[in-house]
């Protein structure tokens, strides 16, 4: 914010911190009913809470915005500035209650496989991984809240806004979190004591197995510092993700190393606080809660099934034509809510008995179910999009629509292979078709919901709003709607407030944990090494772009999307870019690569979606999504071929480097 920063000690700080953490720790050994637990459990809750009203408040204030701007030629001067502010303590606010909640994405490959001691051991340590994170910074974002406020420091912007007030939620929000890894580490430790300390049947129930595996990879990374740092960052990342330390935190934490070891305890790590400001102080990233906010809130008035229910009349009784309606209905909520997990999760609790019902082939249900749920960050508007607008400084907008053709291409595919499939084993019953006045009257029900993908899509091709704004509209327009039909009260709004924060929450601490180890990456300069090295090898640009796709996919094994984002993209665009590639096509191209990330095994989170709505074994999910991994391969290449298909939209838009 163009603050000038200078060194602040508060030992008392840390001091006060340690002595809460052994207060939690001994009451929880004790098991003994705690106040102090209850006192903060309760805050937590509370400030999850605020920040939900606060994310609904944000959307008004943005419709009031697009309201005065357009109609009454007075645009505001504070909705801007107002939004980022509340965004930077939403993003640590809701982060404690998120973890308490075990929201916050592991890599599960290792720790899913142990049982008993060896299981609580791998937990312990992710646990300790967080405190340790959070720990480090509760201390720096107080030092920087309390040195804003010693220099009496405020914003550029008109407001004028106390500099620390921004803050400030940063660092109650990294207490809470703090205090509630203590609080669950302190209780891993009881569970461990309470199953006893003997090595247990085999690797899988030996906790030291856990413990001196995790130790040695993270020795072997620490001493690469001094041989090869790049090297040392894939090691220790890989020791904390393996363990089962929240992505934000594993990412985190090798930031905070990887500044120690280059610039020292006095200069590095106090960065730490700065850089997680600057991180999520984004208008773009605004726009993340706000369209999950506007998926909860139709989703609570009923749209999602009656998205699905105008698809089915329309077309079930075609040939195949319950499973079209499906992906048509994955389709149409793609471009309302923006995430790929929450459309596989709604389409599949209300499509999955309708697939029973008619006797569709089981196995394909589950991975036309878990592909379709893909579409929704490919189809705008895309959380991953947004990630990589803001990494990458491309337009958002333009990204939104160059989505839109291969969205529409690859449900076709998808509603293709499930017509053939279909036709070829016959596994499926035939729908009677229905009458006229039973498709008007479906659709008419339904209007309200079919009409938000057009509000969002319209607003932001025509320039009438930003993807935020169009974003903070269709949050104010789903909330709207809903009272308006009384599908929900005006008592249940904080509940549905509160819905999203989780994922929003775990989204916003990935990206501040991800550019904490972006910025080492950035000093070691491995983007420029990396494109030296490629330009010094005779590689069409074809076979380099092939091996990316390699990696991306390797990746997308382990990682979920977000997190693969932030860790890559920083090293590949600039690399992309170089190689003569336009960054729009490229961030449609990556999407879809995401695309399959998220059906492949072992970490695809559409596959536990789709296996806990169905209760299959997830053999059977992993073998229906299978033919659609291929599915998706080939959609990879009709875009590599044909790129005016993601870009020609974008071009319309007036849009330049076309």
């Amino acid at each position: 914010m163009g603050c000038r920063r200078r060194p602040v000690r508060n030992i008392s700080f840390v001091k006060g911190v340690d002595a809460v953490s052994n207060n939690l720790e001994a009451a929880a050994v004790a098991n003994k009913p705690n106040i102090m637990i209850r006192v903060i459990d309760k805050i937590t809750d509370l400030a999850d809470s605020v920040m939900g009203l606060a994310m609904v408040f944000t959307a008004l204030i943005t419709l009031y915005e697009v309201i005065v701007r357009h109609f009454l030629k007075s645009p505001t001067i504070w909705t801007y500035d107002v939004s980022i502010y509340l965004l930077i303590w939403y993003s640590f606010m809701v982060a404690g209650k998120a973890l308490k909640d075990d929201h916050h994405i592991k890599v599960d490959i290792l720790i899913t496989n142990l049982r008993g001691r060896a299981r609580v051991a791998a937990d312990t340590l992710g646990l300790l991984g967080v405190a340790v994170y959070s720990g480090l910074m509760s201390f720096y974002t107080f030092r920087l809240c309390h040195e804003s406020l010693a220099f009496k420091e405020r914003t550029i912007s008109l407001l004028r806004m106390p500099v620390w007030l921004i803050q400030l939620g940063m660092v109650i929000g990294s207490i809470l979190l703090f205090l509630q890894a203590v609080i669950l580490f302190s209780g891993k430790i009881k569970e461990w004591s309470k199953l006893g300390f003997a090595p247990g049947k085999g690797l899988r129930e030996n906790p030291y197995f856990v413990l001196i595996t995790f130790f040695i990879l993270l020795v072997l990374g620490l001493s690469f510092f001094n041989i090869s740092r790049g090297a040392a960052v894939i090691i220790t990342v890989f020791a904390l993700l393996l363990v089962g330390v929240p992505v934000f935190a594993g990412l985190g934490l090798m930031g905070c190393i990887g500044l120690f070891y280059m610039m020292g305890l006095q200069s590095g790590l106090p960065q730490i606080a700065v850089i997680a400001q600057k991180g999520v102080e984004s208008y773009t990233l605004l726009a993340i809660p706000l369209f999950i906010l506007a998926g909860n809130f139709l989703v609570e008035g009923g749209i999602g099934q009656e998205l699905y229910d105008v698809c089915v009349k329309w077309i079930g009784h075609l040939p195949g034509g319950i499973a079209v309606a499906t992906i048509a209905a994955c389709a149409i909520f793609a471009a309302i809510s923006g995430s790929s997990v929450a459309t596989a999760a709604i389409i599949g609790m209300v499509a999955l008995p309708e697939l029973r019902k008619y006797e569709y082939d089981p196995v394909m249900s589950y991975g036309l179910l878990a592909a379709g749920g893909t579409l929704g960050i490919l189809i705008p508007p895309s959380s991953s999009m947004i990630v990589y607008a803001t990494i990458t400084e491309e337009s958002t907008g333009a990204l939104f629509m160059g989505g839109v053709i291969p969205g529409l291409i690859m449900a076709t595919i998808f509603a293709a292979y499930a017509v053939i499939f279909c036709m070829r084993t016959g596994k499926y019953l035939k729908m009677e078709r229905c009458s006229r006045e039973v498709r008007l009257k479906t659709t008419l029900t339904s209007i309200w919901g079919i009409l938000t993908p057009v509000i969002i899509l319209t607003s932001i091709y025509t320039g009438f709003c930003t993807p935020t704004e169009a974003a903070g509209v269709a949050v104010a327009y789903a909330m709207l709607v809903s009272l308006f039909r009384r599908k929900i009260k005006v008592t249940e709004i904080l509940k549905i407030a509160k819905m999203g924060n989780g994922s929003g929450g775990m989204i916003m601490m990935i990206v501040a944990g991800a550019l904490i180890m972006g910025n080492v990456i950035t000093i070691m300069q491995v983007p420029q090494q990396i494109i030296n090295y490629v330009g010094t090898l005779s590689i069409p640009p074809g076979v380099v772009l092939f091996v990316l796709c390699l990696i991306f996919i390797v990746l997308g094994m382990f990682l979920e999307v977000i997190s693969i984002m932030y860790i890559a993209m920083p090293i590949v665009y600039p690399l992309v870019v170089s190689l003569g590639y336009n960054g729009i096509w490229f961030g449609v191209f990556a999407t879809l690569l995401m695309e399959m990330a998220l059906i492949t095994p072992p970490v695809g989170l559409n596959t536990f979606v789709i296996q806990g709505i169905a209760k299959a074994p997830m053999s059977q999910v992993i073998r229906g999504v299978l033919p659609f991994m291929l599915l998706l391969g080939v959609g990879l290449v009709i875009l590599y071929l044909f790129p005016f298909l993601a870009t020609w939209l974008p071009s319309t838009m007036g849009y330049g480097g076309f």
